[in-house]
């Protein structure tokens, strides 16, 4: 009688384990993460969807059915847990993805048992292409949209707070969240524009820095080497030619003006010769200078001796 009563609660307690684990598992904004380990069949609906109550009895039949085939089966309700609607990109209700070692893929075949059973069993889940690493559930970018859902949702929160415990009229709860949103975006700004300036200010100093070695190594020359590098560079020795080649000119322009008398030809002559030397000689050393006037004053003696041998 005894072993009877023992076997009978065995039992018992069997039935009512498979019963428990038959139902789907239910995933939270907390739980979610344990789907990326194993074989996963998750399917997300809201209570208020048509389409999902008449899912509901199907999504049971197939959790019973993967018992044996060791694919857990789970539903998440989007209702409570909105930002996993924004992380798996939920557009469509029911959605279902079939999630194989972190490797998401979604399941467009047929929504009946049978299709569902197929999928797993006849493995047609490797002609389903797997989601991009980039939008993939775990994603930095799908991480930032459900933190964006999150906020959506305190806002929520607070507007139905402000309402109903406070009784704030709905103009108010409105004006109360424009400044609380431009004092965010003013704050934010300003410490982007700090993060920028200080790492732009760090960069000037280090530049600075840089400068200041070079003027000391400047300051350790020695004498010799400064005055190295200050000596002045020496004019070039064509300049000496550019004189000689003005006097062909001047010889020229002297034949030219044979009718005026000797007097007034030497005298115009002398100033024609004084000021091309003077135009000459600008920009010139003062060695140069000096060796340009002695030339100079050669010059005019001679033409005039050949004016008036010519005459």
């Amino acid at each position: 009688m005894f072993v009877t009563k023992v076997y009978l609660f065995s039992l018992l307690i069997l039935i009512l384990s498979n019963q428990i684990s038959s139902e789907p598992i239910p995933l939270t904004d907390k739980t979610w993460k344990d789907m990326l380990c194993g074989q996963w069949m998750v399917e997300f609906y809201a209570p208020w969807c048509p389409s999902c109550q008449y899912f509901t009895p199907i999504w049971s039949d197939f959790a019973k059915e993967m018992i044996s085939k060791e694919i857990k089966v789970a539903a998440v309700d989007i209702n409570d847990y909105p930002s996993l609607s924004g992380r798996f990109r939920i557009s469509v209700l029911p959605t279902i993805y079939y999630v194989r070692d972190g490797v998401f893929r979604q399941f467009n075949g047929e929504r009946t048992l049978s299709g569902l059973k197929n999928y797993i069993e006849l493995q047609e889940w490797q002609r389903t292409d797997p989601v991009s690493s980039f939008v993939a559930p775990d994603s930095l970018p799908m991480s930032i949209i459900s933190s964006i859902f999150d906020v959506s949702v305190l806002v929520k929160d607070a507007y139905t707070i402000l309402q109903d415990t406070y009784g704030w009229p709905s103009w108010l709860i409105y004006i109360f969240f424009t400044v609380v949103i431009i004092f965010v975006g003013l704050v934010l700004g300003f410490g982007v524009l700090m993060i920028i300036d200080y790492c732009v200010t760090g960069t000037v100093k280090d530049d600075i820095n840089n400068l200041a070695d070079d003027s000391k190594d400047v300051e350790d020359l020695d004498d010799n080497d400064s005055q190295k590098i200050l000596k002045p560079k020496t004019a070039p020795s064509s300049v000496p030619k550019l004189i000689a080649s003005s006097t062909p000119q001047r010889k020229i322009k002297s034949n030219i003006s044979s009718s005026v008398t000797q007097t007034q030809d030497d005298e115009a002559l002398l100033d024609e010769i004084l000021g091309d030397d003077n135009d000459d000689s600008e920009g010139l050393n003062t060695s140069d200078m000096a060796q340009a006037t002695d030339e100079d004053e050669q010059t005019p003696n001679v033409v005039i001796r050949q004016r008036r041998v010519n005459k």
